[in-house]
């Protein structure tokens, strides 16, 4: 029989720097962890994961990491290992598949994670829920704090505190404080969550219409640019770094914008225009509805001038 990783107490499941920075926070709080399921940096350059982290290498020395090569926890060796673990609860972030229903069982109290979209759920079920709600113009967005099942987004709920969507926020410092509040609610339920009382509700009973995000990928970060600059701006800040990004094209080239912000200026150019040039390289750019884009952080090819339309 297989040597087990862990017989009991709390595992978490991540493969990224918010997993990292999870466990460090249950730690210095006092929350002991008996283990960790990440993935191989191939696993994650093949899944495309941002902002990976290397967790054996962070946390080996203090519990047991096991690493698969599958982000799905499909193979054999998966399962023949994990399978023989046994632990009071998991919490899983920075993990963006499914996790199989044996895996599941085999946490006594359950698994625990956050889904963060603009609307209650079952209102943005899916993928990318928090960078869909941003450019949706999300001011809000309900931090659901959920025990998993076989089914996506659909477990019951623990708690779904209300995160305010600053204007200077964008897909990474919301996912931060994301993470900080996973943290806050998991300290704060720890004894009952560890030891199976905590009193959970049905995520569902908000009486939202079921809705599911799509995934989404680099090539859907395209600008458009007869949109208004305020609807631009939130495209802008719900796909920058660590993600692919927005971007816009020049000679069929993709060229990434990472933050911009509205001039509050009218212009009366068509859509796309490069209107004026700052010494430190940023940009004004006409949009839609006589409004204006302010390019802070772009990647945009030195030489072009005023005049020059974007987009084609």
């Amino acid at each position: 029989m297989t040597q087990r990783l862990w017989t009991d107490g709390v595992i978490v499941i991540g493969c990224r720097d918010n997993t990292a920075e999870f466990v460090e926070s249950l730690l210095r709080s006092g929350c002991e962890i008996s283990g960790i399921v990440t993935i191989s940096q191939r696993a994650a350059e093949k899944n495309q994961v941002p902002l990976w982290a290397d967790l054996k290498a962070e946390f080996a020395h203090r519990m047991p990491v096991y690493v698969s090569e599958n982000y799905s926890l499909s193979g054999e060796i998966d399962r023949s290992i994990l399978g023989e673990t046994r632990c009071s609860a998991g919490f899983c972030i920075g993990w963006q598949r499914l996790l199989p229903a044996w895996f599941l069982q085999t946490c006594h109290n359950g698994v625990f994670g956050m889904h963060a979209c603009a609307n209650r759920l079952p209102n943005g079920r899916g993928r990318s829920p928090i960078n869909w709600s941003v450019i949706e113009g999300a001011r809000s967005l309900f931090a659901h704090i959920f025990r998993y099942n076989d089914q996506p987004d659909a477990g019951d709920l623990l708690s779904a505190p209300l995160i305010t969507v600053e204007p200077h926020d964008d897909i990474q410092t919301l996912q931060q404080k994301t993470r900080v509040v996973f943290v806050r609610e998991v300290v704060k339920h720890w004894r009952e969550l560890t030891g199976g009382t905590v009193r959970l509700r049905g995520l569902n009973e908000s009486g939202e219409t079921e809705r599911f995000y799509p995934k989404r990928s680099a090539d859907d970060g395209l600008i458009d640019w007869s949109q208004p600059a305020g609807r631009i701006t939130d495209w802008i800040r719900a796909q920058t770094r660590p993600y692919p990004g927005a971007f816009t094209l020049v000679d069929g080239q993709r060229y990434s914008v990472w933050r911009a912000g509205p001039t509050g200026m009218d212009y009366s150019e068509s859509p796309g225009t490069l209107l004026d040039r700052f010494r430190d390289g940023t940009w004004y750019v006409q949009c839609g509805e006589s409004t204006s884009l302010h390019l802070l952080d772009h990647e945009l090819p030195s030489g072009l001038t005023t005049g020059r339309k974007l987009g084609t």
